[in-house]
């Protein structure tokens, strides 16, 4: 089941060297519960740091988030990790697997996380990994695995917790047209059968054209995009 978001107002900015730096300005977006949206711009235009905003990975430097109504960084450190853990699914470019564990295992880190009894962890991870079409490749190490493999198993993990709103930044970024344009694919499938909210950034305008709805981030700021 999708969360609904509402970012109203929300600007970011940084200070470095003494001199302020505005990443993102008054950005305003609403997304229904089990929304599907892209996210494109140039590098360096803050795109990664809207899904740290979304994900209570960074709180914003004005405005407000709200997640199903109540506000996201009004809540306690506390409130903020467990929803971080529970209603988060985070896919990276890099997918971070840990190389000494399978595929298995590197699934059911947020459970194992969560403290969810290992045995159970296990099996949620077994159907997620099912899931990405990685049934057969659940013993093998990310050494193993290819890329697209590799992206398969971080998106089961994220997907492992039955997460109300997946963040993937840049999942195909270094990944072969091929493979990007099957997990793009997965992604896509993924949202419409669970109903999780998805948020996808990506430089690539023809992944982009694959989601009902896509926005461009231009000087800190949404517009549609073309």
């Amino acid at each position: 089941m999708g969360v609904a978001v509402d970012v109203l107002g929300v600007s970011r900015h940084f200070v470095k060297g003494g001199q302020r730096i505005d990443v993102l300005r008054d950005l305003d977006v609403t997304l229904a519960a089990g929304d599907c949206l892209a996210v494109v711009g140039q590098s360096g235009s803050g795109k990664s740091t809207f899904l740290h905003l979304l994900g209570g990975l960074e709180p914003p430097s004005s405005g407000e988030i709200k997640v199903d109504g109540s506000s996201l960084y009004r809540r306690s450190a506390v409130e903020i990790d467990r929803f971080r853990n529970q209603l988060v699914g985070f896919v990276f470019q890099f997918h971070h697997l840990l190389p000494d564990h399978d595929a298995l295992d590197n699934a059911a880190i947020p459970a194992f996380i969560a403290r969810v009894p290992k045995a159970e962890a296990r099996e949620r991870a077994r159907a997620a990994l099912a899931k990405v079409g990685l049934s057969h490749r659940i013993g093998h190490k990310p050494g193993e695995l290819s890329g697209g493999e590799q992206q398969r198993v971080a998106i089961a993990r994220a997907l492992l917790m039955g997460p109300g709103l997946v963040l993937a930044d840049e999942p195909t970024g270094n990944l072969d047209p091929n493979t990007a344009n099957d997990v793009m694919a997965l992604l896509l499938e993924l949202n419409r059968e669970g109903g999780a909210t998805l948020v996808v950034v990506t430089h690539s305008l023809e992944l982009a054209r694959r989601f009902p709805r896509t926005l461009r981030v231009v000087d800190g700021r949404f517009d549609v995009a073309a």
